[in-house]
């Protein structure tokens, strides 16, 4: 076999192999995007599953009880059960920097609940800014095996903000300074609340 022949025969022999590397690096980089979408598509689907968790926790504080405390152990029950452990290795949940209702749930990190930030003084003129947010990172990678740092981190907060029923408590108190307003005025007026439940 001449030198000629040689190099071609050797030459064949390396195309073959090129094509092979090809196919390999084409499907890495198709994988790649495979899951970065499937990464993306479960981030957003648990995302739209924290916001309804962080709504039917905001229901859970507006509905009335005897008292604000037992209406934010209400929400904060709710929210453990809906969010607690699930979900852990496709977000991480976050402590609460802006945006954030007043009150820190004790068992479900990155919750609060409570007034909100656009809440005023003189709270009968907005009165609906009341609710639960949930603060938590999503973490994006291009690809499947990278590490922490070469991953993008989307920091999301869910709110969701209902007006509050008042509570018995509250609702005494009200009535019990209608009843003393009225009385004040030196008249005898007798007050007497129509919905059967001594008006709470």
């Amino acid at each position: 076999m001449g030198w000629k022949k040689f190099k071609q025969h050797r030459a064949l022999k390396n195309e073959s192999g090129q094509a092979l590397i090809e196919f390999v690096l084409g499907l890495m980089i198709v994988i790649s995007f495979f899951f970065f979408y499937l990464k993306m598509a479960a981030s957003f689907a648990v995302g739209n599953y924290i916001h309804y968790a962080t709504f039917m926790s905001a229901r859970a504080y507006m509905a009335s009880a005897a008292n604000e405390e037992i209406q934010r152990q209400n929400a904060e029950t709710v929210m453990q059960k809906m969010v607690g452990t699930r979900f852990k290795g496709l977000f991480k949940a976050v402590d609460c920097d802006t945006g954030c209702a007043e009150n820190t749930m004790g068992s479900v990190k990155g919750a609060t609940v409570g007034k909100g930030p656009y809440a005023q003084e003189n709270f009968d003129l907005n009165y609906w800014n009341q609710g639960v947010t949930y603060s938590y990172q999503a973490k994006l990678s291009l690809y499947p095996w990278s590490r922490d740092q070469e991953s993008v981190t989307m920091k999301l907060v869910s709110e969701s903000w209902l007006p509050r029923e008042v509570s018995k408590d509250e609702c005494v108190g009200r009535k019990a300074a209608i009843e003393q307003s009225l009385g004040s005025n030196g008249k005898n007026v007798k007050v007497e609340w129509d919905n059967g439940n001594e008006g709470c």
